[in-house]
């Protein structure tokens, strides 16, 4: 094994973003209710992972500069839905900086009173147990209150810039 003892090149941080752009990625939205902050907040991630059975633990990474997070990490319980090939629109719609991610109707509210999305692939709620900086993001740890699964089969990925989904008919 070769243990690299100088420091690495340094990364153009575009051909970071172009190479990992190559990988394709599920597409989760994290939405929090009023909890603590007395507002809704919403964001798009890619990195949505699920980490144990026992406890039931899921995880995801949040960019430091992202404007939704301060907002969400103060949220009581978040609602973590991955969306379906059918969805793009509306994720369109939520990536959007200036757009109103709660003006129209594709929210349910989850047991524990978090926004989920509507017809989504997959929906939970979660509590955040730890969240560690990791670089340039913050890596989010969040047990698992309640989950289901609906019935859209076609996952919504994102890979080369575009949405796709990933059965083929």
């Amino acid at each position: 094994m070769t243990i690299v003892t100088e420091h690495p090149r340094t990364i153009d941080p575009q051909q970071v973003r172009e190479v990992m752009s190559k990988v394709p990625t599920g597409v989760t939205v994290i939405a929090g209710g009023p909890g603590l902050t007395g507002e809704r907040a919403a964001m798009i991630v890619g990195s949505f992972v699920f980490i144990s059975v026992e406890p039931c633990l899921v995880g995801f990474f949040v960019g430091h500069g992202s404007s939704s997070w301060p907002k969400l990490k103060e949220a009581t319980v978040l609602g973590i839905s991955t969306l379906s090939a059918s969805q793009t629109q509306f994720c369109r719609k939520l990536g959007k900086k200036e757009a109103d991610r709660f003006a129209e109707h594709f929210w349910n509210e989850g047991l524990y009173g978090a926004p989920l999305v509507a017809s989504s692939l997959t929906a939970m709620e979660c509590q955040i147990e730890n969240v560690t900086s990791v670089g340039d993001h913050d890596f989010v740890l969040a047990r698992v209150l309640d989950l289901s699964a609906g019935s859209a089969a076609d996952p919504l990925i994102f890979q080369n810039h575009e949405f796709s989904g990933l059965l083929r008919h």
